[in-house]
Formats: C-alpha cells, sequence, structure tokens
C-alpha cells in the first residue's frame, strides 16, 4: 500500500509524545460520554470492556514522518457510544480527553465508523490489551488523520457544539485537521521578523517558540537554543557550532548540512529530523529520541557522528538502516 507523503514504513511502534503512562485503577476508572447528549453515560471499566468488540485495521502515520502499516486493534465502536449517549440537535464535535490534560476533537460526521476505542492491540498475531506505554488500556485509534488525534490513557468523550483544539493543537501549532494524505502536519506561526532580529543579535533564542521557522545558513554558533521549539524548521546548512541545544525540540527540522560540532545535544527531540550530511562530531549528551531520524540516504550523504556515545538514547522508532549506519560510523549505544 503506498503511503502519504514523505512518510516511513516502519515494524516498529515508537512511543512518541506523552510516555508517563498514566495511573490505572480498573476498580476506580470510569469512561464518562457528556456534553451535548440526551443521556450522559458513565461506563466502568468492566461494563465497557463488556461492550461487542469490532477490529480495525490500517495504517498508524505518526506526524513525525513514521508509518506502521497492516496494525489491526480491537475495541468499541465510538458510534456506539454516541448512539447511546443520543448528541443533541446543534451537536458538531466530539472532544477525547485523557485524565491529565492531553485532548483532541473531530468532527461529529468524522467520529461514524472507523472511530474506535481500543482495548486490544495485534501483537506477533494475536489480540492482547493496548500496552499502558502505548495508551492502553483504553486508547482512541483513527487510521485516517496523523496518529495525535488519536488520544491515549481516554476517560472522557466530550460532545460539543463548537470546537476545541486539542492539547498539541493548542500547545505544539499541530494541525486541527491532520490529515497525512494532505501532509497536515503544522499550522505556520509567523515569527515577529523584529524580535527575531533582537534574539538574534542576542544569540538567545532560548525557550522560544519557531515552529516552521526559515534559519537555513543561519549563523547560531554559540547560541542558547535551551528548551527552544524548532519543529519543522529549515536548519539546512546552520552553523550551531558550539550551540546549547539541551531540550530543545526539533521534530521535522531539516537540519541536512548543519554544523553540530562540539553542541550540547542533551535531551534534544531529533523525531523525524533530516541530519543528512550534518556534523555532530564532538557534540556532547545523549538525544532524548531519535525515532525515524535521518542520518544517511546514500553512500555518499552520511552525517558525521564518529565518536558519539548515546548509551540510554531511545531507540524504539530508530528504523534499522539509521541504527546499522550509526553504529558503523562509530556511535555508541551500550
Amino acid at each position: 500500500m503506498p503511503l502519504p507523503p514523505h512518510q516511513i514504513a516502519t515494524t516498529r511502534w515508537p512511543s512518541i509524545g506523552e510516555r508517563e503512562p498514566e495511573p490505572f485503577d480498573a476498580a476506580a476508572w470510569s469512561l464518562r460520554v457528556t456534553g451535548a447528549v440526551e443521556r450522559s453515560l458513565s461506563l466502568t471499566f468492566a461494563e465497557l470492556a463488556a461492550l461487542p468488540r469490532v477490529e480495525r485495521r490500517g495504517t498508524i502515520h505518526c506526524v513525525t514522518r513514521w508509518s506502521r502499516p497492516e496494525t489491526a486493534f480491537r475495541g468499541v465502536a465510538v458510534e456506539t457510544l454516541l448512539d447511546a449517549a443520543s448528541p443533541s440537535p446543534g451537536a458538531r464535535f466530539v472532544r477525547f480527553a485523557s485524565g491529565r490534560g492531553h485532548d483532541t476533537s473531530l468532527p461529529l460526521d468524522a467520529c461514524r465508523g472507523d472511530v474506535l476505542v481500543a482495548l486490544e492491540f495485534e501483537d506477533d498475531g494475536r489480540f492482547v490489551p493496548v500496552p499502558p506505554e502505548h495508551g492502553g488500556p483504553v486508547r482512541t485509534i483513527l487510521f485516517r488523520r496523523y496518529f495525535y488525534k488519536s488520544v491515549k490513557w481516554l476517560r472522557t468523550i466530550d460532545v460539543l457544539a463548537e470546537d476545541r483544539p486539542g492539547f498539541w493543537e493548542r500547545s505544539a501549532g499541530y494541525h486541527n485537521e491532520g490529515d497525512p494524505w494532505r501532509e497536515q502536519r503544522y499550522v505556520a506561526r509567523d515569527v515577529d521578523r523584529v524580535l527575531l532580529a533582537k534574539l538574534m543579535a542576542s544569540r538567545d533564542l532560548s525557550n522560544r517558540d519557531l515552529l516552521g521557522a526559515d534559519l537555513a545558513n543561519a549563523d547560531l554558533s554559540g547560541f542558547d537554543l535551551r528548551g527552544a521549539s524548532l519543529r519543522n524548521a529549515n536548519l539546512r546548512g546552520a552553523n550551531l557550532r558550539d550551540a546549547d541545544l539541551r531540550g530543545a525540540n526539533v521534530t521535522n527540522a531539516v537540519l541536512h548540512s548543519a554544523d553540530l560540532r562540539d553542541a550540547k545535544i542533551d535531551a534534544i527531540d531529533l523525531d523525524g529530523a533530516d541530519l543528512r550530511r550534518a556534523d555532530l562530531r564532538g557534540a556532547t549528551g545523549v538525544p532524548a529520541s531519535v525515532a525515524v531520524a535521518e542520518f544517511a540516504s546514500a553512500a555518499d550523504d552520511g552525517a558525521h557522528v564518529a565518536g558519539l556515545d548515546w548509551t540510554g538514547v531511545r531507540r524504539d522508532g530508530l528504523l534499522p538502516p539509521q541504527e546499522d549506519y550509526l553504529r558503523r560510523a562509530g556511535v555508541r549505544f551500550a
């Protein structure tokens, strides 16, 4: 099956975004269906698990550019719960929320059909409970959107008259639609050029939101970029030598041919980043995640990584060819 634009297939299931499982007590847990409905529902875990189950099979598409084909889940169709609650006239959206404040929304019409409250996941040919690190025991599944539109650790289904952008849409600029075939990853924000010029002069971009910023070939050597959000930014050929990138988020950023020599990269998020021909020699620290990061695609475009010690880095989403390249090029993982 073809994949959406700029997605890479993997058999792994990386743990992305919120990773620490929400505490679960089956005796105390409940799922509420509330809001603009004729009948509010509150289901215990046993009651939810006793409802008729359906199977949904498809491809997970993550905004960080990985796709996992032929993934199957079992659970309760969302429309079954909505029909039981009976949305009120004027209801147009559905908000799905975890107990820790992570949420997203979908048009009510989009919740008919294949949206699933998943309880089981197919692992090696048999169905098992959805693992806690992947949003179990109860999460939503929707293959037609990027995976951030599927909520881990589901606790509330809230039917709304007006839309309410979700956690990642509010906090990180993720697109409210999230259609992978239209590559609706982010909504680009205008970066105030006057403010950016002042920040560049101060050499301090720490904790700044620079989503989608065009910093190609910029001289950022020695800059303070701690905690900066550079999701989807263009840093091709940028000079980041000696820069402090600790805790920065460069998800899906282009770092092709960037100079990262002697940079501090501890806890940097490199998910989906293009690091081909980047020079990381002498960089210190261990990235937080490297899921689907690209370090080489041909014999002559590999990143310079010799001597890096990335012991302990999360490799669950690192594609095997990329891990093989890093090992051959001199990165130590353990």
